[in-house]
């Protein structure tokens, strides 16, 4: 994919990658964003050629982004965060604000997109709902949000992750790291992933701001059901893989996340058997990429403006 550096409207920066394939004869062309979870950066949606949103976005003819989240690698950091809000609201208000309108302006508008799909993993599903809830109560956003895609959050922390958390490594006062060493076998269940994949786990690691790695079990957990998640009006994809490593995923979770998106116009759920947290990265890449692409293009072809 292409690099990009864009400048924000508040001066402020987003950096990511970009694919944007060459023009289709698609009436509804939608522009997916994608969004990493902790520990990664926008590396994380094209990791290898063969471990690549790109992949499907050339195959479909879709646009695909993939952004360092606020506070991560080349986008601004939002920190401190006021103490009347939180690291994920915070993040939400500047992706709705800010970076979400300016990569409209910079890819949706003049490659002929017809709207926004949110690409979504793990921790940065939290930012994805909140912003879809934000888009859904502003009378003028500026940019259209079709749909939003999650997968690899879910509603309980798992037994084992209440009990250990990973052992993060500081960086200082306000970030921290996850050791490559350890990361793979907490990522990845055994011959769920290609070897090769694994050669770029330092690559891949990212460091990352303490505030979202330590309050998301207070501060997001207890609240999303009720606060964030009625609000979203948009279509939505929620996915969980069994036997995650993070959060308690089995049948009846995933249906207690989708019941939560009380207003939204349609909500998939499924849940990943055999999948490792970081589907992206495993043997499941590209069919759950073809999933997500075909989900984007169902939402862009029901957009109404």
């Amino acid at each position: 994919m292409d690099s990009f550096r864009y400048t924000l409207p508040d001066n402020g920066t987003v950096a990511g990658v970009q694919n944007v394939p060459s023009p289709v004869d698609l009436a509804h062309r939608p522009l997916i964003i994608a969004m990493h979870g902790g520990c990664y950066d926008h590396q994380y949606f094209d990791a290898a050629p063969n471990f690549s949103a790109s992949v499907a976005s050339n195959a479909f003819g879709v646009p695909f982004a993939s952004i360092d989240r606020p506070s991560y690698g080349g986008t601004s950091s939002i920190l401190p965060v006021p103490e009347n809000t939180d690291f994920y609201e915070r993040s939400a208000v500047m992706l709705h604000q800010q970076i979400l309108p300016g990569l409209w302006q910079k890819i949706g508008v003049p490659n002929n997109c017809n709207c926004i799909v949110l690409l979504c993993h793990s921790l940065g599903v939290m930012p994805g709902i909140i912003t879809a809830a934000l888009h859904a109560q502003d009378e003028k956003p500026l940019y259209p949000l079709g749909g939003l895609i999650a997968s690899g959050m879910g509603d309980k922390q798992s037994t084992a992750m209440k009990g250990s958390a990973p052992p993060f490594i500081t960086i200082d006062e306000d970030h921290a790291l996850f050791p490559a060493g350890s990361k793979d076998g907490v990522m990845f269940k055994p011959g769920t992933c290609d070897a090769k994949i694994l050669e770029h786990t330092e690559r891949l690691n990212a460091v990352s701001p303490t505030l979202e790695l330590g309050q998301f079990a207070a501060s997001w957990l207890p609240v999303w059901k009720e606060k964030w998640a009625p609000r979203v009006t948009a279509p939505v994809m929620f996915a969980l893989v069994d036997d995650d490593p993070f959060f308690v995923a089995t049948e009846e979770e995933v249906d207690t996340c989708v019941r939560a998106f009380t207003n939204s116009v349609r909500v998939d759920g499924s849940l990943l058997k055999g999948a490792p947290h970081c589907v992206e990265l495993s043997h499941w890449s590209q069919g759950w990429y073809a999933r997500c692409f075909g989900f984007a293009m169902e939402c862009a072809a029901s957009f109404e403006k």
